[in-house]
């Protein structure tokens, strides 16, 4: 009765009633619920798109970036000789006689086409092998921030959010999201700034080339690349003939020891002039170099090999039981020069391992390494007190402790082991981890260069504490020796110093990743023009370097040779106290080590007569080819090895200054985009894999009518056995490599086809994406 009365009340307005509408308001709610099913089912489509773009990506990078790319290279790289035998050859006689002159020439005409189809195809493999390795090249120096990867990724989570909370502001909150990831990179970069460091990266890589050329040029002036080889063995060939004049000739070991005992302590009175300079360089050691250009420290360490490779002349094995402290003197010096080359060694794998792979991951935005620079950052923030000012109160306890007064700053030690500790920390794998990162390998193989001289260091010790003679220390080159190595005769001082390089080696650490790090962000266009180029990223390194030559290094090798040859005086019958003793004027006098090698030579000499000179003659003319030889031998190592430096610093220089003109070729310019190319050989792989193996299909079934008809003839004809086993080898061997080849190449052309597509593509390409996301987030949230 109720909606009768309502029904009256509306009078001649009955057609405005509520339920006239029902249908119209179901229609519309039946079309946004449709809407919200084709919105939700286009978001679930293009979450799967995204997947699979994903999965692929991993996929083409795993095999680009493994060991796979490696494998192509060396299976498809040069020409088969199975390509170039004939299939056919063997059965022609055969079907002539048989009276199938239409089958040859068939079987001849297919072999002709898969030979122009594998070639084809091997032509197009190998060029992309060829475009791939420059990919990945370049590639290793691009942000991942800045690839289409990251973008897909991004979006996918962004998606995946979206479709979990199914919550209209979620949807609109992701809607924003991704128009702030699509245009974060053209509203942040600075043009001014990206053309200004384009240009520093192609005046460095200009620079790079010309210190190439240069060192090309002297590894020429040294004889070429095969220099060090010949080298080697002329000096191989000159201490053979020393070895064997030695075991023919009586007293030629004498007299090769008298020689090499005044070599010796000629080539110490060298070796202490470089330390005084080193010594009187202070601050500037970082950059002291010889007339001809070296670094202090090559020369150093070509001297002290020197000194090793001519007391490896001398029979030392032979010493008597009561100087016993002759092979362990000899091996003072031996780790002496060890611990130069671990010197060298350091600054040599640093410039050309460590620090491109650092280059590569921090500029390419690897996760595990900005980890890994993030925590050695926090190890240095924690430290109780700056590092400065440790190293300000570790100096302080050094000097107390050297001038035997109480110190003021006892509890600096306990600090740096505090130190030490987290740094090593840092160093040691958790268990949980699954193997090492990128990044904590990269900090383990840094750290190692500089824990190898602090072993080495350690090992040296040993053989320092071994005390000196009274009557020894006032011979000249031990005296002047061991007023530069005070410090490290006392292992109290040495723990200190030990403690001050630790705290040195992290500021070192840290410091190298700074400057990668400020590369990598203005490579990016973002904040600052900050590059260094090849010496400049070298510099903490060689600083540290110099520094911990100043102080643990000078006067530790020439003391070292000074008591060897003084234990070699002494075989040689020289009474070294009573020499002293006679020369003893006032305090401060000291006795010259040539003058002692001189009378040991003369007497040598006078107790021989005429066929002494003669002998010395001998031995003089034997050790100075052997010292020539070896020479050279050094020249030839320091010419290959600044070679493969300025090598790999035009080679990497090269490759940040392309990959950061493609990363900005909208602002730079020039930049070749390998996309195309990449994109093309994909489609040209595609469709040569699709001939290669149409044509293979094809020759196959010529092969197995063929194969049929020799096999009968075999029945009536058992010489014609061998010619079945030859046709089936040469085909299998033509189908094996026609399958390698078609797989290859399909393989090859979908990585490539990825590859195009995980690089930074063009303004309109990039909003692809965004735009089909965006719309149905838009009519989702619409419906919703």
């Amino acid at each position: 009765m109720a909606l009768i009365k309502e029904i009256e009340a509306y009078g001649p307005n009955l057609n405005s009633h509520p339920l006239y509408a029902i249908s119209q308001k179901y229609s519309s709610y039946k079309q946004a619920k449709n809407a919200v099913e084709d919105s939700m089912k286009a978001l679930v489509k293009i979450l799967k798109d995204f997947d699979t773009q994903i999965e692929a990506f991993a996929d083409t990078n795993e095999a680009i970036n493994g060991p796979q790319l490696m494998s192509w290279v060396q299976e498809f790289s040069g020409t088969n000789e199975d390509d170039e035998r004939p299939i056919f050859e063997h059965i022609k006689d055969f079907l002539t006689n048989a009276g199938q002159s239409s089958m040859i020439s068939q079987c001849e005409q297919a072999e002709t086409e898969l030979n122009q189809c594998m070639q084809q195809t091997g032509h197009l493999v190998r060029s992309c092998l060829e475009l791939l390795s420059q990919y990945v090249a370049v590639s290793q120096y691009y942000p991942q921030s800045h690839t289409e990867y990251h973008r897909v990724m991004m979006f996918r989570k962004f998606l995946a959010a979206a479709l979990e909370s199914r919550s209209p502001e979620v949807c609109r909150e992701v809607s924003n999201q991704v128009n702030a990831l699509i245009f974060a990179e053209s509203n942040n970069n600075d043009s001014t700034q990206i053309v200004a460091y384009n240009y520093r990266l192609q005046a460095i890589s200009a620079e790079a080339n010309v210190a190439l050329n240069k060192a090309i040029e002297r590894m020429q002036i040294e004889g070429g690349p095969d220099a060090l080889t010949l080298a080697q063995e002329a000096y191989n060939e000159a201490k053979a003939n020393i070895s064997n004049w030695v075991r023919a000739e009586e007293g030629a070991t004498s007299a090769l020891e008298c020689v090499v005992i005044g070599m010796l302590c000629n080539l110490n009175r060298r070796y202490l002039m470089l330390e005084n300079g080193a010594q009187s360089a202070g601050d500037c050691l970082v950059d002291l170099t010889s007339r001809e250009g070296e670094w202090f420290l090559d020369d150093m360490s070509a001297l002290s090999m020197q000194a090793v490779e001519l007391l490896s002349l001398l029979p030392l094995q032979s010493a008597s039981a009561e100087e016993a402290a002759m092979p362990v003197a000899v091996e003072c010096v031996r780790n002496a020069n060890l611990l130069l080359a671990d010197l060298v060694q350091l600054n040599y794998n640093f410039s050309t391992i460590i620090l491109p792979e650092a280059l590569k991951k921090v500029h390419s935005e690897d996760p595990s390494v900005l980890l890994m620079i993030t925590e050695l950052n926090t190890v240095i923030m924690n430290s109780t007190v700056p590092l400065n000012d440790l190293l300000a109160q570790l100096e302080l306890h050094l000097r107390y402790l050297v001038m035997d007064m109480e110190s003021p700053a006892s509890s600096s030690q306990m600090l740096a082991a505090e130190l030490r500790t987290q740094y090593e920390a840092l160093l040691s794998t958790s268990p949980e981890a699954e193997g090492q990162s990128a990044g904590r390998m990269l900090l383990m193989g840094f750290n190692g260069l500089f824990a190898a001289v602090e072993l080495r260091a350690r090992e040296l010790a040993d053989h320092l504490a071994v005390p000196v003679p009274p009557a020894w220390r006032k011979i000249d080159h031990i005296n002047d020796a061991m007023h530069m190595s005070a410090a490290l005769q006392s292992p109290v001082l040495r723990s200190i110093l030990e403690d001050i390089f630790l705290v040195r080696r992290v500021q070192t650490i840290a410091e190298v990743f700074a400057m990668c790090v400020n590369m990598a962000r203005a490579f990016n266009g973002v904040g600052p023009l900050t590059l260094y180029d090849d010496a400049a990223l070298c510099k903490p390194v060689r600083r540290f370097t110099a520094e911990y030559v100043s102080r643990c290094v000078l006067g530790v090798h020439s003391r070292a040779l000074a008591s060897a040859l003084c234990l070699l005086l002494r075989r040689a019958s020289l009474d070294l106290h009573a020499e002293v003793e006679q020369k003893e004027i006032g305090a401060s006098w000291s006795v010259s080590l040539e003058s002692l090698c001189e009378k040991a030579r003369l007497s040598w000499r006078g107790t021989g007569g005429t066929s002494s000179a003669t002998l010395l003659d001998r031995a003089s003319a034997l050790a100075a080819a052997s010292r020539n030889a070896r020479a050279r031998t050094v020249r030839a190592l320091g010419a290959q090895r600044q070679h493969a430096r300025a090598a790999a610093a035009a080679h990497h220089a090269r490759l940040r200054a392309l990959a950061h003109a493609q990363l900005h070729a909208e602002v730079v310019g020039g930049g070749q985009d390998p996309s195309p190319l990449l994109s093309r050989r994909s489609r040209e792989l595609a469709a040569a894999g699709e001939k290669l193996s149409a044509a293979t299909t094809r020759a196959q079934a010529l092969v197995t009518a063929a194969h049929q008809r020799v096999k009968w003839g075999a029945g009536a004809n058992p010489a014609l056995s061998s010619v079945v086993v030859s046709l089936e080898r040469a085909w299998t061997a033509r189908r094996t490599r026609a399958v390698s080849l078609a797989r290859g190449a399909a393989a090859l052309g979908a990585h490539a086809r990825v590859a195009a597509h995980t690089r930074q593509a063009h303004a309109a390409q990039r909003a692809k994406h965004a735009k089909t996301l965006r719309t149905a987030l838009a009519h989702w949230e619409k419906g919703k």
